[in-house]
């Protein structure tokens, strides 16, 4: 049986270009190139370059014919069926609304909770340990 174990990331570095590559290979839903996962993220060719074997290492795109391709996970509807279902449910999403000040916010109140939602998200970790 599994324990799991939340916490808060300690290492951002590099998190959003990591992020605007596995995005970009979602999107492109095929094994690509590097070039074409560049021009989807909107990004350098170089940065893609660096970076994207930090997310084969950690398991989030394979290689297939020497292109890459993001985990089948990541466009599993049954997936984000059981987030919304589970884990994003109408008590997280009250319980994160209380605890925000919308007064200084440009956006609407909604718009600040999706991004508060994502944002928590993004900061935490999940370790897995076998017992």
């Amino acid at each position: 049986m599994s324990d799991i174990n939340v916490k808060l990331k300690h290492n951002l570095e590099d998190a959003n270009t990591l992020f605007k590559i596995l995005f970009a290979a979602i999107k492109i839903g095929e094994p690509a190139s590097k070039r074409k996962i560049a021009d989807v993220a909107d990004i350098s060719s170089q940065l893609v370059d660096y970076h994207i074997d930090k997310l084969v290492a950690n398991g989030q795109l394979i290689i297939v014919d020497s292109k890459y391709m993001a985990q089948k996970a990541f466009s599993d509807r049954g997936i984000y069926k059981f987030l919304k279902e589970k884990v994003i449910t109408q008590a997280l999403v009250d319980n994160i609304a209380y605890k925000l000040d919308f007064s200084q916010a440009e956006v609407q109140d909604n718009a600040v909770l999706e991004e508060s939602i994502i944002t928590l998200l993004k900061l935490f970790t999940i370790e897995l340990k076998e017992e």
